[in-house]
């Protein structure tokens, strides 16, 4: 078992406050601290969470479970595909109500005018949901290739079974596929947004279109995803508020990259990477379930998995969280506001009685260029 070894007194030197200053804080006597600093006794388990918020450190840093120092930057390498196994359903179930059918329809035929067959490249196509619906609105005789690591490939390859779609699947990484062919249309959706080099991504899209073909990439920006839900009876004002993830998205896209407003830059980085005729659409897919619905409650157990409200989280859980956010800038307050709003909602939808309606907007931008 890890020994504990409290830094209350190292902290509270760094922070150069007495002991009486730190015991009016906590609502303790200064000759508490003093305990707890000599080792005579340890602080109440109820405390501590108080005290790391104060020092702005994890409880493991305090009890000195884990050293002082300020922690390297954590990577997460979302842009690593051997990563994205774990949760993979979920995530795919969710992009299933990224569309509504008659829109992509809209797209093909009335904003980019397909009318002849066209050969199609789809960028991490995942479990090629997008890919079939898409070949299903082209023209016949249009063709599709998508690009993944095996693990998605083989869920493509599924979903294509049966189809009648000339198709090709290609185990391949997103910053290097080569091809000696040449494709009239590719496409990415939410892909660009979690990789550290989007930008080299999105040039190797537009280095395998022949020129005059199409390039269209389908991506969220961050700030119209956070604003983009609400749940009755909870306060719109605290679900768009309760948290600021700017620290977050700053400090990973200064680590690793990954830049949390990339559905807004894309129009730029297509005009730097020399595409014409550039232009943007939103997606019109907006998620609203209520109790007249007929699929009511699977709607609802479906928003519930995929967000995770169906997980009870105990202290160890939230701890690992809380320490996440601090690595990406986040102070411990912040944090621990974040994992009782998630506690919050988590109990509304799932532990009381009354029948909630909930909307989700997913804002999802649709850029597209010619080269």
């Amino acid at each position: 078992m890890a020994k504990v070894n409290l830094k209350i007194a190292e902290l509270r030197k760094q922070k150069q406050i007495g002991q009486q200053e730190l015991a009016e804080v906590l609502g303790v006597t200064y000759q508490s601290v003093s305990k707890w600093e000599t080792g005579i006794t340890m602080p109440d388990i109820t405390l501590l969470p108080a005290i790391a918020e104060y020092f702005n450190v994890s409880v493991d840093e305090l009890l000195g479970l884990k050293p002082l120092r300020k922690q390297q930057y954590i990577q997460r390498n979302t842009d690593d595909r051997a990563n994205w196994k774990e949760n993979t359903d979920k995530l795919y179930q969710n992009r299933k109500n990224f569309w509504n059918d008659d829109y992509l329809k809209f797209l093909v035929e009335n904003v980019w005018r397909i009318t002849s067959p066209i050969s199609v490249i789809d960028f991490w196509c995942g479990d090629g949901y997008l890919g079939r619906n898409l070949l299903e609105i082209l023209p016949k005789g249009s063709s599709y290739t998508g690009i993944d690591n095996a693990y998605f490939i083989q869920k493509a390859k599924e979903t294509f079974k049966g189809s009648n779609i000339s198709s090709d699947f290609i185990e391949s990484g997103i910053y290097n596929f080569n091809t000696n062919k040449e494709y009239d249309f590719a496409i990415c959706q939410a892909c660009l947004r979690h990789l550290n080099r989007p930008m080299e991504a999105l040039a190797n899209m537009v280095e395998v279109v022949r020129i005059g073909g199409m390039i269209v990439c389908v991506e969220v920006n961050r700030e119209f995803e956070n604003d983009g839900t609400y749940i009755d009876g909870i306060n719109y004002d605290d679900l768009c508020t309760n948290f600021d993830y700017h620290p977050l998205w700053r400090t990973e896209l200064e680590n690793e990259g990954r830049d949390y407003a990339i559905g807004m830059r894309l129009p730029f980085y297509m005009y730097q990477l020399g595409l014409h005729d550039i232009n943007v659409r939103m997606n019109d897919k907006v998620m609203f379930t209520s109790p007249q619905r007929v699929d009511y409650e699977k709607e609802l157990q479906e928003f519930i998995q995929l967000n995770g409200y169906d997980k009870v989280s105990g202290i160890v859980e939230n701890e690992k969280l809380i320490e996440f956010f601090m690595n990406r800038g986040i102070n411990r307050a912040d944090a621990e506001k974040f994992v009782m709003m998630q506690a919050k909602i988590a109990h509304h939808l799932t532990q009381t009685d009354t029948k909630k309606s909930f909307l989700k907007v997913q804002g999802l931008m649709i850029t597209y260029g010619i080269k």
